[in-house]
């Protein structure tokens, strides 16, 4: 019986491969892309009007006046200029904290009153306001539950959902406490819902090795947890990035103070997130190591709507004050040689929509005192280096066909940032329309 039902397999093995392969040879959709005007990211400068030739979700061909391959579909970009899609490093799909909510607060709603389904399906819908933005990809950085980024990386990866491309970390490696406020009880394990608490160097290792089995592109960690008191020891920051480099992922370290960034840029993480108390000594060190810095600063009108809510809101040079530590910061960290990526971090409830706000965070970067070509590259190049995926970031043979067409010149000014016409995504139309930008 046995010997028969193993012949039985073989020959359905044997008719169903043909149809497997080809399958495998079929061939992949042909687009033909026509720029009006191109950024190149790398050098930081519109090129003028190109041709982009993408197969399946990649870039094979960028030049002028190419040829329409035979079955191609073609997309009329000629009245638009076209960037790469764009990236946000530091994001937090699956979190929302209201004003005046504490940590706390937030994952014990997530965790016993709406729960994961629920957390998850907001999720989504944030996910699509992204792309709707033009950012095609985001770094996702925790808080996001018992890995809830990745299952939602999955279905936007399977074709379930609409949204960007997801770099997840799963939860964040953190000291004791994690960054909930000190809670005498903790019933439902809030704490550890939200974090991977280390408890010492051969823990902390094994805490990298679990993320990456589950998943994580990058490993985020938290040399300190503010409101908490706790650190994390510098042999267990050693012992994390040691073990992600040995798996060749990532560290991004979220670090606030002087010190706890320079014990994380000694120990060569890859980037720093916030650094708001940082000293010129530290940033000079991030320069020579190369470490990035996400610089999770808002705009005056993005700080200007979260106010709004506010029983009293502050008049608006009380908030240009408050923002002018963070701007300053950014600039010495830009004379200081220190790599920019852009870095939202927004969880706040924001009218305009998540999308909307990391591309607000670029407004942001450029009040601060950025070209606005430096800030369009500190979320194309620089960000797509940061990732370490080549593909990203930038509009070459080879590269994700990520792109987005806004009508006007960015390099001279964002403002046609906000109303992207046409969003692709591994060579598909993700948001906007196909002929959105075609001459008539």
């Amino acid at each position: 019986m046995k010997s028969r039902l193993f012949a039985a397999a073989l020959t359905l093995v044997a008719v169903a491969s043909p149809t497997l392969a080809q399958a495998q040879r079929a061939p992949q959709p042909v687009v033909l892309v026509r720029a009006g005007n191109l950024f190149d990211s790398e050098a930081g400068r519109m090129v003028g009007p190109r041709d982009i030739l993408i197969r399946g979700e990649r870039i094979a061909e960028v030049g002028e006046a190419l040829a329409t391959p035979e079955g191609a579909t073609t997309i009329d970009l000629r009245r638009c200029s076209v960037i790469p899609g764009l990236i946000d490093a530091h994001t937090h799909l699956l979190l929302e904290q209201k004003g005046g909510e504490g940590l706390s607060d937030v994952a014990a709603r997530d965790h016993v009153v709406q729960g994961d389904v629920y957390r998850a399906l907001t999720a989504a819908g944030r996910a699509r306001e992204y792309v709707e933005a033009g950012f095609t990809t985001v770094r996702d950085l925790g808080n996001s539950g018992r890995f809830l980024d990745l299952v939602l990386e999955r279905a936007i990866d399977d074709g379930r959902l609409v949204g960007p491309r997801i770099y997840a970390s799963g939860p964040g490696l953190a000291p004791a406490g994690g960054q909930m406020e000190p809670m005498p009880n903790d019933p439902h394990d809030l704490v550890n819902g939200e974090y991977r608490i280390v408890t010492g160097v051969e823990d902390a290792r094994a805490a990298v090795r679990e993320a990456i089995a589950r998943g994580a592109e990058v490993i985020k960690m938290y040399p300190e947890a503010t409101p908490q008191r706790t650190r994390l020891s510098v042999e267990e920051i050693r012992a994390i990035v040691s073990e992600a480099s040995r798996h060749g992922v990532p560290v991004a370290a979220h670090a606030t103070s002087d010190a706890s960034i320079r014990e994380a840029v000694e120990a060569g993480v890859t980037s720093i997130e916030h650094a708001y108390d940082v000293s010129d000594e530290t940033l000079q060190l991030m320069a020579r190591k190369g470490v990035w810095l996400a610089p999770t600063d808002p705009s005056l009108e993005m700080a200007l709507e979260f106010t709004r809510s506010w029983p009293q809101q502050p008049p608006r040079e009380e908030v240009e004050g408050h923002l002018q530590g963070g701007r300053d910061r950014l600039m010495r960290a830009r004379r200081a040689g220190v790599r920019i990526a852009l870095g939202s971090d927004l969880y706040f409830p924001y009218g305009p929509g998540r999308g909307a706000g990391s591309r607000a965070t670029l407004d942001g970067y450029v009040e601060a005192g950025l070209t606005p070509t430096q800030a369009l590259q500190s979320a194309t190049w620089e960000a797509g280096r940061l990732l370490g995926d080549d593909g990203l970031g930038v509009v070459r043979p080879r590269a994700f066909a990520d792109l987005v067409a806004v009508e006007g010149d960015p390099t001279e000014g964002l403002s046609p940032l906000r109303a992207p016409r046409t969003v692709i995504k591994g060579g598909r139309v993700v948001a906007g329309e196909i002929d959105a930008c075609a001459l008539d």
